[in-house]
């Protein structure tokens, strides 16, 4: 099954067994996903052995199943949403990135997808060294993760707002999440600013947002819904796509070049 026929597949099942967060997720984020699922297609072969870490609300994990992967979910909280997962037959174990191992060294590939920037950054060397070890040697990582740099949060610093998103520990510039990934063993394949979040973080009905494809859509949603947000990524659309460094999603593509030397010792309470 193909990307995106995997993640409309799977709509019924988040309806059924997911709360609205879940479920204003499963749209909001659904071409985020989409991305996500389409590099694993690129980068990880049929019938690989994945990892996805940080995996609830299990979205990406059940996709990734439907497309004929052999994946593991890892949550540190993943009984609000086991019933999705169970539905789609994907094996979870609970796991703290910060405190536990993951008892894996022969993954093909690792999804770790907006989880970085909920870690604390005191402990994102020692998880970074947990994902190489837990990869086989030339296995691939897909990362994504907010770009602190976009447009959207200089704006916000500029008029003295706190310009990361309250739920975040820390978030991340692409020099910083490149440099990490090199310290511990990683060689970066591709490294890129994606433009999905800038036109698709939009306020739009549920099915709006699959039928989200360019900036055509964009302006007709803006058209019909005129809300601050919709009009503001109407206007900051073309700076983005001009500037790419400005745009909200760091997209990276590594895989494991050598084994990992970090060494982090407990902070003290």
């Amino acid at each position: 099954m193909r990307a995106r026929e995997a993640l409309l597949s799977i709509e019924e099942i988040v309806k059924n067994f997911g709360d609205q967060r879940a479920i204003g997720s499963y749209y909001l984020e659904f071409n985020r996903r989409l991305e996500v699922l389409r590099l694993a297609e690129e980068y990880c072969r049929h019938s690989s052995t994945i990892l996805d870490l940080g995996a609830q609300p299990f979205i990406i994990s059940c996709a990734l199943k439907k497309m004929g992967f052999n994946v593991t979910a890892f949550d540190i909280d993943p009984e609000s949403y086991r019933e999705i997962a169970d539905a789609c037959g994907v094996g979870v174990v609970r796991c703290d990135l910060e405190r536990d191992e993951l008892g894996v060294d022969n993954a093909d590939c690792v999804v770790f997808t907006e989880v970085l920037e909920h870690l604390h950054y005191y402990y994102v060397p020692l998880v970074l060294s947990k994902i190489n070890k837990a990869l086989k040697r030339g296995g691939v990582l897909i990362l994504t993760t907010p770009n602190i740099a976009s447009l959207f949060r200089r704006l916000r610093l500029l008029l003295g707002i706190q310009p990361q998103y309250s739920f975040h520990v820390h978030e991340y510039t692409m020099k910083e999440v490149v440099a990490l990934l090199r310290e511990a063993g990683f060689e970066i394949i591709k490294a890129y600013y994606s433009i999905v979040n800038d036109l698709t973080y939009i306020d739009a009905d549920p099915e709006e947002h699959l039928r989200i494809l360019s900036f055509k859509d964009l302006v007709r949603i803006a058209l019909k819904k005129p809300t601050k947000l919709n009009i503001l990524r109407l206007l900051a659309y073309p700076i983005v796509k001009i500037k790419p460094s400005l745009r909200q999603l760091i997209v990276v593509i590594a895989t494991k070049a050598r084994e990992p030397t970090v060494q982090v010792l407990e902070r003290w309470g």
